[in-house]
């Protein structure tokens, strides 16, 4: 039999995810309508409009955790300070502490922790830091060395 208090957390959690559910389902709807809008007003002044040749225009999240190369030299001041590899996580909690970051839930951590993760790639990409270990999806990271 399972205990009460795990039965109640995955209860909430299933209605936060039906609530999320909905929300999305709502604002695709009203998507959706807008789209039949635009299409019906393009139709009355171009009625052979083909509508496939339309470029799909992604809209990407401005990172709002960061100015522009902030994220890259915060890291690389942490894992120059350290003497020893760090975490990702430790690396993302010291460089929010020193942004003055505090997170409300999990989703603000996991966001900005994508952020963080995001960076250290460009950063290996650079050829400025490196992995050196990983262990399931826990990455170690330090500053590369020179040759």
């Amino acid at each position: 039999m399972a205990d009460t208090h795990v039965i109640s957390a995955l209860t909430t959690k299933r209605g936060e995810l039906l609530g999320s559910i909905r929300h999305y389902k709502q604002l695709i709807t009203s998507l959706d309508k807008d789209l039949a809008t635009i299409d019906a007003t393009i139709r009355i002044f171009e009625p052979d409009y083909k509508f496939d040749s339309t470029k799909i225009v992604n809209k990407h999240r401005r990172n709002t955790y960061f100015n522009n190369g902030e994220a890259k030299i915060l890291i690389l001041d942490t894992l120059r300070v350290k003497s020893e590899p760090i975490r990702t996580d430790d690396l993302s909690d010291i460089v929010a502490s020193k942004k003055g970051l505090f997170f409300e839930n999990d989703y603000e951590t996991r966001s900005f922790r994508k952020a963080i993760i995001s960076a250290l790639n460009n950063l290996e990409k650079d050829n400025l830091v490196q992995r050196v270990s990983k262990e399931g999806l826990v990455i170690t990271w330090k500053i590369k060395k020179l040759n």
